[in-house]
């Protein structure tokens, strides 16, 4: 996987290396959910949940706005940003720069 090979799926695979200035161990991995069973059931689990949110509480609430007048695009819009926050905190938790942002401060 160090070579810029292809893996099964056809997708070609980066260098291993990191941005200038980071160490091979500093490198964040990130796991495919659907490699695993384990991801898939987390992934299975993530779609279930949200899809009953989305059915029980987001729905009504955007007839709702509808039958008012309103406009619940502005409403799925904000949700869509909440989800991207969500996962940038999830993949980026507050406090830590971005992967690959800012190589690490030397020491000393």
């Amino acid at each position: 996987m160090d070579d810029g090979s292809e893996q099964g799926d056809g997708r070609q695979v980066e260098d291993e290396q990191g941005p200038e200035g980071w160490d091979d161990d500093e490198l964040i991995e990130r796991a495919v959910l659907s490699d695993t069973e384990e991801g898939r059931a987390i992934a299975a689990a993530f779609i279930a949940t949200f899809g009953e949110f989305v059915t029980g509480s987001v729905r009504p609430v955007l007839r709702d706005v509808a039958e008012a007048g309103g406009e619940p695009q502005l409403l799925v819009n904000g949700l869509a940003q909440l989800m991207r926050e969500v996962a940038s905190s999830l993949e980026f938790p507050v406090g830590t720069d971005r992967a690959g942002a800012h190589p690490p401060e030397p020491e000393g």
